[in-house]
């Protein structure tokens, strides 16, 4: 089982940008992992589930504070 740590500041949205000018952002961020990979793992408060895979340029976060 892989375990997230939740963040002590949920951030309100973390977007990240790839090569190519795609993005992809996520809001209500709660919990993290990341991967040796470079590979992200995240949960939003709605519960939901995410995976950003590794090959991202640049993470733009809104949150009162940095967790990690």
């Amino acid at each position: 089982m892989i375990e997230l740590k939740k963040l002590d500041n949920p951030e309100a949205t973390r977007t990240y940008k790839f090569p190519g000018g795609e993005t992809v952002t996520l809001t209500n961020v709660t919990h993290f992992l990341a991967r040796e990979s470079g590979t992200h793992r995240l949960q939003t408060a709605d519960g939901r589930l995410h995976i950003v895979p590794a090959g991202w340029l640049h993470i733009e976060i809104v949150a009162t504070a940095f967790t990690l």
